[in-house]
């Protein structure tokens, strides 16, 4: 009985201590492309030197799903939400909708904006959705867990509005400006 006990405690450690917490969907930082395009299901849209992208959904809102690599190695990952709708507050609901669905994940995270840049439709709930097509209103929750820093936003300008979760490597120095430039120009 007690080699049983035994075996069985050493089989649960074990097991437990190869399981890796991911840092972007089912990959870890540090991964190179070969090993990221062995987890996904499907073939990229799109692939390079320095990313991959897929289509899919996050909470039934169709995305683009987005691994950048930094020198061979996995530094980033983004869901662009790709969905379109012609009433501008349907994009609210989905900020909140996701928002929400971060906060049972993460908790809560360490700051939330809501920015007004013009304050025309603060006071008018109804056209807050226009508020952020126009660059009006721009909002941003972070959290940061020990391998990563998550950023949601949701902005706009000229009738266009952007929604995306992205996902940073911690261990990419934010002062090295060729990394953090690097990174940046991939998401656009």
């Amino acid at each position: 009985m007690v080699k049983k006990l035994f075996l069985i405690s050493f089989v649960m450690i074990f097991s437990t201590s190869l399981c890796v917490a991911s840092d972007f969907r089912d990959a870890q930082w540090g991964m190179s492309k070969e090993q990221v395009l062995s987890l996904e299901k499907t073939r990229p849209l799109y692939s390079s030197n320095e990313s991959l992208t897929y289509r899919g959904k996050l909470a039934n809102i169709q995305v683009h799903i987005i691994y950048e690599f930094l020198h061979g190695k996995l530094k980033s990952g983004v869901y662009q939400f790709i969905q379109n709708y012609s009433n501008n507050n349907v994009y609210l609901k989905d900020y909140k909708n996701i928002s929400d669905l971060l906060d049972l994940k993460y908790g809560n995270p360490d700051n939330r904006k809501e920015v007004w840049n013009n304050k025309l439709y603060k006071e008018k709930p109804l056209y807050h959705g226009n508020a952020i097509s126009m660059g009006h209103l721009f909002l941003e929750s972070k959290w940061t867990t020990d391998t990563t820093i998550i950023v949601h936003n949701l902005s706009g300008n000229n009738n266009l509005i952007s929604h995306s979760v992205n996902y940073f490597d911690k261990n990419v120095k934010i002062h090295d400006d060729e990394k953090v430039d690097k990174l940046e120009l991939n998401v656009l």
